[in-house]
């Protein structure tokens, strides 16, 4: 599978830039193989020491997909404005992407488990929060799931001085 980006001019140069929008992007997509095809899941997740760490329960489409098939890929992406572009349809999306191949592994160590855990919950709960610990039986009631990333690939369109940036448009109706 090829997976050069064709825009070389929208790609991100270093893997501080792509590291960075791991660690602040609240949601990523999980691509996995099924035995019925692709499935897409979006999850909460923690980029750890060069890992992405995810947690589920402990059965489900997406635990029996991983565990008959480690092949994985991972998706974040921050969506900006669209703006008025001189190529293609006229219109453009500002955007910062990046999509990871790996493979998952199961965090079995209860010690681990837990810290990776506690480690997400910090993640979500705002500072001034208090932190709730993370408890032992809900620990061996939740899988953890590491993504070794094998490849890494980060693009991204900004804005310029040249672009229109349109008003946003709201999608709920």
């Amino acid at each position: 599978m090829n997976t050069e980006i064709r825009r070389k001019d929208r790609e991100m140069k270093t893997s501080r830039e792509m590291e960075l929008l791991l660690e602040k992007m609240p949601v990523g997509r999980l691509g996995i193989t099924t035995k019925n095809g692709p499935y897409v899941v979006p999850m909460n997740f923690l980029f750890f020491e060069g890992h992405i760490y995810l947690h589920s329960a402990l059965s489900g489409r997406k635990m029996e997909s991983l565990r008959a098939d480690s092949r994985v890929c991972f998706l974040v992406d921050e969506v900006g404005s669209q703006v008025l572009s001189q190529r293609g349809c006229g219109i453009s999306q500002i955007y910062r992407s990046v999509l990871c191949f790996g493979r998952a592994e199961f965090v079995e160590d209860p010690i681990e488990k837990k810290a990776i855990l506690e480690r997400m919950v910090q993640k979500y709960v705002p500072p001034t929060f208090p932190f709730p610990h993370v408890k032992e039986q809900n620990v061996e009631t939740t899988a953890v799931v590491r993504i070794v990333i094998e490849s890494m690939k980060g693009k991204a369109h900004e804005p310029s001085p040249s672009h229109t940036v349109l008003p946003n448009l709201s999608f709920n109706s």
